[in-house]
């Protein structure tokens, strides 16, 4: 029986970047045995996306988190500099390539990160159209190339709009999330700033994400 670490319980959603939208959405099928469902564009920065309700063990009820499968929207023209949200660009095939926490004082962390030193780039007003064809508005920071090659989260607050895993969302078990660093304790550090010093931080040789979920066609792992 699989014994799940401590999942932040601020982890907002994960994030798989496909280099091909399609093909990547397929490949969770095969690994998971579900599909994820369309969950609209990203007009204007070439992106759309896909999502799957994440169930991590343990976590109280009514707390959400989902996965989000992102890649270039085959519907729009890509940026003239070819760069994508997230770095999607640099992705060669399923890649965890970054996480996002929803702290409940949004602009508090943010004050905090700033007072800290810590590199989160800037905060964005966002939005997208679903697939049902409602409007979701959102803020978050952003920053390209990636703080840490990812493994240091983005905030994001959500207002107004209804989330995302609050949809009819096939759901997957989050069986594990942690983060790699060689620099532990600093990274330790940097999550506790941010409002997710709860998430797991291990010895690795390069900053990364490790998650392991599963579906009801097998477990897919990072």
């Amino acid at each position: 029986m699989d014994v799940p670490n401590t999942i932040p319980a601020e982890l907002d959603h994960l994030i798989i970047t496909v280099p091909d939208l399609e093909a990547g959405v397929a490949a969770v099928e095969e690994a998971t045995g579900l599909r994820a469902v369309s969950g609209g564009s990203h007009t204007g920065m070439g992106t759309a996306n896909f999502l799957l309700g994440l169930a991590p063990a343990h976590w109280p009820d009514g707390a959400r988190t989902y996965l989000e499968i992102l890649g270039p929207d085959p519907q729009q023209e890509p940026p003239a500099d070819g760069t994508l949200p997230l770095d999607a660009h640099l992705s060669t095939g399923l890649t965890l390539q970054t996480w996002a926490i929803h702290p409940r004082a949004f602009l508090a962390k943010i004050a905090a990160a700033n007072s800290a030193g810590i590199d989160f780039g800037e905060v964005k007003d966002m939005a997208r159209d679903t697939a049902d064809g409602d409007r979701l508005e959102w803020r978050l920071t952003t920053r390209s190339p990636l703080p840490h090659a990812g493994a240091q989260p983005f905030l994001i607050d959500w207002a107004e709009s209804v989330h995302p895993a609050e949809a009819a969302l096939p759901t997957l078990e989050l069986l594990e999330f942690h983060v790699e660093s060689p620099e532990p304790e600093a990274a330790r550090q940097v999550l506790e700033v941010l409002g997710a010093g709860d998430a797991e931080v291990r010895q690795g040789p390069e900053c990364r994400l490790r998650a392991k979920l599963r579906g009801p066609g097998g477990v897919l792992e990072f």
